[in-house]
């Protein structure tokens, strides 16, 4: 089966019907043709969906998303892309930093983890980390 509709696109990515409407509606994918009263999407619209759900989790919004999928190999596509990998990236540091922070106060012997001078350094560590607020 090489064609989808709407119905069954809800059944592989869990998105609402309203959702993946909206989403058709503002050009994020779009149906390629009619099936009676249904529209029918190819398989690649599947992808594209969770690709779009994924990108809403780490803080895209739909226009960022939207213009980096048509545009991605255009240079303003490219430079977009790379600065937004540069923000995750930092905020995959920053949370590495944190999850180790929260693992050592779990299992310091000091009874306030800010004596303790393991957690001054993961302290230490994560303010010489560059933060993009």
């Amino acid at each position: 089966m090489n064609e989808l509709t709407i119905s069954e696109l809800v059944k592989r990515t869990g998105i609402p019907s309203s959702t993946i409407s909206y989403y058709e509606h503002e050009g994020l994918i779009s149906s390629r043709a009619h099936k009676g009263f249904q529209r029918v999407f190819d398989l690649q619209a599947v992808d594209q969906l969770l690709l779009i759900c994924l990108g809403k989790q780490v803080g895209f919004s739909l226009n960022e998303l939207q213009n980096m999928l048509s545009h991605h190999r255009q240079n303003e596509g490219q430079k977009k892309l790379d600065s937004r990998i540069n923000e995750i990236d930092s905020q995959i540091k920053q949370l590495d930093i944190l999850r180790e922070s929260l693992r050592h106060i779990h299992q310091c012997e000091y009874d306030n983890p800010l004596a303790c001078p393991i957690f001054q350094k993961l302290l230490q560590a994560a303010a010489f980390e560059p933060s993009k607020k």
